[in-house]
């Protein structure tokens, strides 16, 4: 029981991950003040998981104008399949091992 806890504290804590970082990306491409609150708590949170992955890849403008920053999803790509590996290793460690009798 404590393993299907444990696994959906991990889902959770990533989830928090990927609407930082979609927060993020939102607030980039719609070019939010910087002044605002909201705008800065995105700032000030997703610096630790973006900080590498700046500039890995290209800015591209979309038709309208607005900045699509690609190491942002570059990021969240990332961290899905971190999500992904830990979540198998814990679902992997959670059953019993098979014995030789």
């Amino acid at each position: 029981m404590i393993w299907v806890r444990l696994i959906q504290l991990v889902n959770f804590a990533f989830f928090c991950v990927y609407a930082m970082l979609f927060a993020r990306f939102v607030v980039e491409y719609v070019r939010a003040n910087e002044q605002i609150r909201f705008v800065q708590y995105v700032h000030r949170y997703t610096e630790p998981l973006y900080r590498p992955f700046r500039g890995l890849l290209p800015v591209l403008p979309d038709p309208g104008g607005h900045p699509l920053v690609l190491s942002i999803l570059a990021a969240m790509l990332a961290f899905f399949v971190v999500h992904v590996v830990v979540r198998g290793l814990l679902r992997a460690s959670s059953r019993p091992a098979l014995r030789e009798e």
